[in-house]
């Protein structure tokens, strides 16, 4: 396999010790080394890529939050545009006609969603989404906390609100956020990361509960109901446990979780099209505190965000991975994409 570059946001100022985004390489044999960075920013602990452009956006997870925009030059980036957002945007994803950027705000509980022009700039204020409800635990879920925004094949915009215990449906119509349903999941759960398996399924890892959520789609992806639930670690997930991230691997065989707390990454097989996960392995992450990964064909990158490291691994056929190497040293990683 061949070279290829990432973007790596980070946590800065007080929440980290990171100075901005930005770029490393991962070579032929796995390794990862020319950390650079790109661009100078606050708490860009989120990072996401045009689909067509080489752009990128980020957030600015603060309490007067707020997204960015950046053009790619080499291997550094400049700054194009900047818009407001809510209290504490954590999560963004740009829709795969690059038509919208959509932002999940943690602190204020909304989802917003940004027109985007030709070359990706914005192209004109947010519509936003306001949240609601709460969840049993009083000490994170006292409101809306909208954590996550993803796109399912049909176009429809899915979010998780750990706060509420909602993942919540919407379609973006003439500029518009038009709510097109919610599915309650079990009380408590908080959920936080999805992804939508190429069979249709919709995977939600939960935080507060450790478990990992099988949704099926009734109504295209505007109604979905729980059809199973399974154990996000193989072993005991251990107290305090907190689930992180989800991806898929290997077209959709196998599913890859991270434990912040217990610090492992899980990999679990798919079965029935994606109709059920069964946790198979638990590997340590190779350092502290796991936050993103990206599955990079037989690699895996995992940001251990405490320990100041992304540590890559080797997928094997069985699809458990095995550390590959030294961990690369990174201030406060958050999450890693393709550049």
């Amino acid at each position: 396999m061949s070279e290829r570059a990432f973007w790596v946001g980070t946590y800065t100022g007080g929440a980290g010790d990171g100075a901005g985004i930005y770029r490393m390489t991962r070579r032929a044999g796995g390794a990862l080394d020319a950390l650079e960075l790109a661009a100078e920013a606050v708490n860009p602990s989120y990072v996401a890529v045009h689909p067509g452009k080489d752009v990128l956006y980020a957030v600015r997870e603060e309490d007067e939050g707020g997204v960015a925009v950046y053009q790619a030059t080499g291997a550094g980036l400049r700054e194009i545009g900047r818009r407001g957002a809510g209290a504490l945007p954590c999560h963004l994803s740009v829709a795969p006609d690059g038509a919208h950027l959509v932002v999940a705000d943690y602190g204020s509980g909304t989802v917003r969603a940004y027109p985007l022009d030709g070359d990706g700039g914005f192209a004109g204020d947010a519509d936003a989404a306001e949240g609601h409800g709460g969840g049993p635990r009083t000490d994170r879920q006292e409101g809306p906390h909208a954590h996550m925004t993803a796109h399912a094949p049909d176009g429809t915009v899915l979010t998780t609100d750990l706060g509420a215990d909602l993942v919540r449906s919407f379609r973006i119509e003439d500029g518009a956020l038009r709510l097109a349903g919610e599915t309650r999941l079990p009380a408590g759960y908080g959920p936080r990361h999805l992804v939508v398996h190429p069979g249709g399924y919709v995977h939600v890892l939960t935080e507060l509960a450790a478990a990992v959520l099988v949704l099926r789609p009734i109504d295209g992806y505007a109604a979905l109901e729980v059809v199973a639930e399974s154990p996000a670690t193989a072993g005991p997930a251990g107290d305090p446990a907190q689930g992180a991230a989800i991806k898929l691997g290997d077209g959709g065989r196998f599913a890859y979780t991270s434990m912040r707390g217990t610090d492992v990454v899980t990999a679990h097989r798919v079965r029935d099209g994606g109709a059920a996960l069964e946790p198979v392995a638990d590997v340590p992450s190779g350092g502290h505190w796991p936050r993103d990964l990206h599955v990079d064909g037989e690699w895996m990158h995992v940001a251990n965000e405490r320990s100041g490291t992304i540590t890559t691994f080797r997928i094997g056929g069985n699809g458990v991975p095995e550390p590959v190497g030294a961990a690369l040293s990174v201030p406060s990683p958050v999450c890693v994409v393709p550049a």
